[in-house]
């Protein structure tokens, strides 16, 4: 990382966007600003991109007054390096912000919620409710809704 506090890198037009493609930037920037005034090289550091960066405020970008916390996620064999905790800690602002998260920190164990079952002879009539609060809201600007629901529809084999 070339600057203190570390800059996030954000898309041109978007400062709340993460830059979409990383070697365009590093090609276009890298050495226009006196800060990346090193040559660039790559598996050194100078540049970290976190998995997760979740912020106090959306509306601004991902700056250190405005990171509520770092994630990283890790799967075996791979393990958060002292030199990778140190950066995040450094972008962060403060190591308390970082979290780690591991296959084991999920409750990918639990059972998944069920969709409830809507009987389709059910679908027709609260649609057409929902056709008619929509007529009503929009003050007769959407098509009127049949007066009766419509039946649902049968599989024809």
């Amino acid at each position: 990382m070339t600057q203190t506090p570390p800059a996030p890198i954000t898309d041109s037009d978007v400062d709340t966007k993460g830059h979409d493609y990383l070697p365009g930037w590093i090609k276009k920037y890298w050495g226009s600003k006196p800060e990346h005034t090193r040559a660039y090289k790559s598996g050194i550091g100078l540049i970290r991109r976190p998995d997760v960066v979740v912020v106090k405020d959306a509306s601004k970008p991902p700056t250190q007054d405005n990171i509520k916390q770092i994630v990283e996620m890790k799967f075996p064999p791979d393990t958060l390096k002292a030199e990778q905790r140190d950066a995040y800690a450094k972008i962060a602002g403060d190591e308390k912000k970082l979290a780690t998260l591991e296959p084991g920190d999920c409750d990918c164990q639990s059972e998944e919620p069920k969709d409830p079952n809507i009987p389709i002879e059910e679908l027709g009539a609260a649609a057409t409710v929902a056709a008619w609060v929509l007529y009503i809201l929009s003050k007769g600007k959407s098509p009127r809704p049949p007066l009766r629901p419509v039946p649902g529809l049968a599989p024809v084999f």
